[in-house]
C-alpha cells in the first residue's frame, strides 16, 4: 500500500536545487537542479569525468553539499549543514559491479535489506521479487554461480525488494558482454516498470539512455548542458555539445549572409539567425540524402563515393566534394540497407532542411 500511498500525496520523489560539491578546492558539481517525479525514470548521461557519478553519490548520501539542497519525498537529506546517511533515506541501489555477498544465497542476497519484516512476511516477499526476475529454480545457488546477466537481475531485486522510495543504478549494464546487454536492460526496464519505481541511473551511453529513461539530464563538465525527453534532446538540441553527444554528426563552419548560411557542404536557410553571423551547421547522417540524378532543389551538389561500410541494417557512405579528398574531408550519409552505389562514383548530395542543426558560434 505504501506505493499507492506516495502516488497519492507525492508526485515529486526527488529534487536537487543548486547543488554544488568541491574536492581539494576544486569544483566538481556546479549549480545543479532538477526533479525527479513518482514512478520515473531519470537518467544522469555524459562523458566519463563530467560530474554524474558524484551526483549519484550525492543523492545517496556519500557526498557532503557545499551548496544547495536535496530533498527525498519533501523532506530535506542534505543541505551545506547536515546529510541524513545512507541507510536512512529508503533508497535502493544496484551498482556498477552488483556486489553481491559472495558468502549468501541468492535467496539470503534478495532478503538482506528487509529487516523491517517478520520472517513470514520477508519469505512471501522474497517469493514475489523471484516471480518478478524468473528465477526461482536459483534460489539456493551462490552468486559464483550465476551467470552475469543473472547476477544483475539478482542484484534488481536485492535493490527493489525493501520496496524503496528511490532506486539508485550506476551504470548497471556495463559489466554485461554486449549480445546480452541489450536483453537485460530490456528485462530491467520492464521489472521497473512493472514496480512503478522511481528510478535515477548513470550512463555514459546515449543509446541506453534514451531505450531506458523518461527524461535525461545531460552533464558537461560538472554543469547540466540539458533536460529533456529522450525525442527532446535528439531533435531539440540546445548546442552544438548536446547534438553531437547523440551519435554521429557532420559539422561545417558557416556565415550567415542575405538569410542564408553559406558552407562547403552548400547554402542553407538561416533560421532567422542574424546576418554577419559565424555559425556551427550539424547535420545528422540520416539527414544527408544521396541521389543518382541531380536534384531540382537549391541544395543538391555534385560528390563523390569516398567509401561503403554495411553493418547489416544500414550503410555508411562516405562522401566528398572532390574525387581525390582525405577522410577528413568526407560527408557522412546513412542509409537503410545496402547501398548501390560504388567507391569513386558520382552522385548528387540532398539536406532536408529540417534536418539541419544551427547554432551561433
Amino acid at each position: 500500500m505504501r506505493k499507492l500511498k506516495w502516488q497519492l500525496e507525492n508526485t515529486n520523489m526527488l529534487q536537487l536545487d543548486d547543488v554544488s560539491l568541491r574536492f581539494k578546492n576544486k569544483q566538481i558539481i556546479k549549480s545543479i537542479s532538477f526533479l525527479v517525479n513518482q514512478g520515473e525514470v531519470v537518467c544522469l548521461l555524459g562523458p566519463s569525468g563530467c560530474g554524474k557519478t558524484t551526483v549519484l553519490r550525492s543523492i545517496a548520501g556519500l557526498e557532503n553539499l557545499h551548496n544547495g539542497q536535496i530533498s527525498l519525498a519533501g523532506d530535506v537529506v542534505s543541505d551545506k549543514i547536515r546529510t541524513v546517511e545512507p541507510h536512512k533515506r529508503d533508497i535502493g541501489f544496484l551498482f556498477q559491479d552488483f556486489a553481491l555477498f559472495p558468502h549468501l544465497t541468492v535467496a539470503k542476497n534478495i532478503g538482506w535489506g528487509l529487516t523491517n519484516l517478520n520472517k513470514k512476511n520477508a519469505s512471501k516477499r522474497i517469493a514475489e521479487m523471484f516471480e518478478k526476475i524468473r528465477m526461482g529454480s536459483h534460489a539456493e545457488k551462490y552468486p559464483h554461480e550465476l551467470s552475469g546477466g543473472e547476477q544483475q537481475r539478482v542484484a534488481l531485486a536485492r535493490a527493489m525488494a525493501p520496496d524503496p522510495k528511490l532506486i539508485l543504478l550506476d551504470e548497471p549494464f556495463s559489466g554485461l558482454d554486449a549480445s546480452l546487454r541489450g536483453v537485460i536492460r530490456e528485462e530491467t526496464n520492464a521489472i521497473l516498470r512493472e514496480q512503478g519505481a522511481t528510478v535515477v541511473m548513470v550512463t555514459h551511453d546515449p543509446d541506453e539512455a534514451m531505450l531506458m529513461s523518461d527524461k535525461i539530464v545531460l552533464m558537461n563538465e560538472g554543469r547540466i548542458e540539458q533536460i529533456g525527453t529522450p525525442s527532446c534532446l535528439y531533435s531539440e538540441p540546445i548546442n552544438a555539445f548536446v547534438a553531437r553527444f547523440f551519435g554521429d554528426i557532420n559539422h561545417f563552419s558557416g556565415f550567415v549572409e542575405k538569410n542564408f548560411v553559406s558552407t562547403v557542404a552548400g547554402n542553407f536557410p538561416s533560421k532567422k539567425i542574424k546576418n554577419g553571423t559565424n555559425v556551427d551547421v550539424l547535420i545528422r547522417p540520416e539527414g544527408v540524402k544521396l541521389e543518382f540524378q541531380k536534384s531540382s532543389t537549391s541544395i543538391s551538389q555534385q560528390v563523390f563515393i569516398f567509401s561503403i561500410k554495411c553493418t547489416g541494417k544500414f550503410s555508411d557512405i562516405r562522401v566528398c566534394l572532390e574525387k581525390n579528398a582525405r577522410f577528413e574531408n568526407s560527408i557522412l550519409a546513412r542509409q537503410i540497407g545496402k547501398f548501390p552505389g560504388n567507391v569513386g562514383e558520382k552522385l548528387y548530395l540532398n539536406i532536408d532542411k529540417d534536418d539541419i542543426l544551427l547554432f551561433p558560434k
